[in-house]
């Protein structure tokens, strides 16, 4: 077996009513993208908007929702690198010849 890194990143995000809600994203883009919902759903005052995700517009936005009551609100955006195994398919040993 031989073994990789992958890049994951994960959203965490909670109010302190409701579960905290965490994702997993294959990137960061995706994180932010996420969080950026999420803060945005909270909200009548930011709405959606297409586009590309700007991670510090988002920290502003989310920044601000949390200060409106910091002892229960709290988000945060994880970069993670996991370590996975690959099956060897082929062994150079075993291949056949052409």
């Amino acid at each position: 077996m031989t073994y990789d890194a992958v890049s994951a990143y994960t959203v965490l995000f909670g109010d302190g009513e409701a579960p905290a809600r965490v994702t997993v994203h294959g990137s960061a883009d995706e994180a932010w993208g996420a969080l950026d919902q999420l803060v945005r759903g909270r909200s009548r005052r930011w709405r959606s908007r297409p586009g590309t995700i700007d991670e510090d517009r988002v920290t502003e936005l989310a920044e601000r929702w949390r200060r409106a009551d910091p002892g229960r609100r709290y988000w945060q955006v994880s970069p993670h690198r996991l370590r996975v195994t690959v099956p060897a398919i082929a062994d150079q040993r075993t291949l056949r010849p052409a």
